[in-house]
């Protein structure tokens, strides 16, 4: 064995983990989940395993951690004991280490060598059989909560722009329905520039892909022309986190429905978009820097590129609860309050208000952990001059962790149409 992978063992680093409360055999747990989707391992340890999991920093030695349980439980953890366990977390590549390098570095290598993006989730969060996937998203349309017979506004027909949620299909459906409906007077746009929520940090505010977006029902093709252009004005480093978009559901999910609903081919501008953490806290939108450049060089690229563009931020809005790192279970009281809060800064988006927007979530750092900030907000900057609509808002009320989730259509005038 080498120094660096003593040294791995010595001092184990757990990677970023989702964590989440579960039973097993009527005994609570800790399930542990890649939010990468890097591996599809989920890993269940005993609750107290958390005390000693904290401490998987690589600063903490072996010995350090045996002497926490001993002072956390009053009783002995062994070498061999620990050594086991540091190894099946390694095993499933829940660890900072060689092992999980290496594999990184063949998945990014395959990634790149593809010129497709396959859809990740097909057959896990949606059916992969053509047939169960339309049955499931037709039924969305005509459940209890959804859109039914309800037609398009008449403003459909100048559609500009569409906020629809990211959250799974199960929890969600109906409210992705509500969005969708909406489209029925744009779903032969010549191209639909998906910003989607990107939940992996990357190093650059957006991160482009050239690559097409396979879908059970088809392929969702690159506007390569778009692309290529703004990659011209932005130049290659917006394909520097092109890895992010490889297990991102954000715009995988926006392509099922608009490939489900969409009888000819569907052309589609994917961008992650990053966190907008700094300027929360500086309580600001940004003024100036690569956000304001990136945003500036897709306006123009689509102005220059012609035809019709609809533009969809794939966002969710609220994550609260324990789940999320609040201390307090979720009540109806506190879901009524949530709710007023979102739909406060939801009439910030209906009023094309950007500015209003950013600092109706930053007022209070974002405490409401609003994930769909950074595409909702470079929505409105990329359609000045548009108005929207809120068509439904959802709650998926768990009060372990509640997420809230929207569907609100923008227009533009009718002068404003570039068909």
């Amino acid at each position: 064995m080498s120094a660096s992978q003593d040294k791995d063992i010595e001092f184990p680093r757990l990677r970023s983990l989702d964590v989440f409360p579960g039973q097993v055999n009527g005994d609570q747990v800790l399930c542990l989940r890649d939010p990468l989707h890097l591996t599809e391992s989920v890993v269940s340890v005993p609750r107290q395993a958390a005390v000693l999991l904290g401490l998987f920093d690589g600063r903490h030695s072996l010995l350090d951690i045996q002497e926490a349980h001993a002072r956390q439980f009053g009783s002995l953890l062994f070498r061999e004991q620990l050594i086991e366990f540091i190894g099946s977390l390694d095993e499933h590549l829940f660890l900072d280490s060689p092992r999980f390098t290496r594999h990184l570095a063949r998945l990014k290598s395959e990634f790149r060598a593809a010129t497709t993006r396959p859809a990740h989730l097909a057959g896990r969060a949606y059916p992969a059989d053509p047939a169960a996937l339309k049955n499931q998203l037709d039924g969305y349309f005509t459940a209890s909560e959804g859109p039914g017979d309800t037609p398009p506004s008449p403003a459909g027909a100048r559609l500009a722009g569409l906020v629809a949620p990211h959250i799974d299909f199960q929890r969600g459906g109906t409210c992705y329905a509500w969005s969708y409906r909406e489209a029925a007077f744009a779903l032969e746009a010549d191209r639909w520039v998906i910003l989607g929520t990107v939940h992996a940090p990357i190093d650059r505010p957006f991160a482009l892909t050239r690559k097409d977006f396979e879908t059970p029902l088809g392929t969702a093709e690159n506007d390569r022309a778009v692309v290529d252009r703004l990659l011209a004005r932005v130049g290659e480093r917006c394909l520097d986190d092109e890895f992010a978009h490889r297990g991102e559901h954000s715009v995988e999910f926006q392509c099922v429905f608009l490939k489900h609903l969409v009888s000819g081919p569907v052309r589609i501008v994917p961008v992650l978009c990053g966190s907008l953490h700094d300027q929360v806290e500086a309580g600001r939108p940004p003024a100036s820097g690569e956000v304001e450049e990136f945003l500036a060089a897709l306006r123009d690229t689509l102005a220059e590129q012609g035809g019709r563009t609809v533009i969809v931020a794939s966002a969710d809005l609220a994550h609260v609860g324990p789940q999320f790192g609040d201390e307090d279970r979720i009540t109806s009281d506190v879901l009524r309050v949530i709710e007023q809060s979102d739909r406060d800064m939801l009439a910030f988006a209906e009023a094309g208000d950007s500015e209003g927007f950013f600092r109706a979530v930053a007022r209070d750092g974002d405490r409401r952990r609003i994930c769909g900030l950074p595409p909702i907000y470079a929505m409105l900057r990329l359609l000045p001059g548009c108005r929207g609509r809120l068509l439904r808002y959802g709650q998926w009320p768990d009060p372990n962790g509640t997420v809230t989730f929207a569907a609100l259509a923008m227009y533009g005038r009718q002068e404003d149409r570039n068909e």
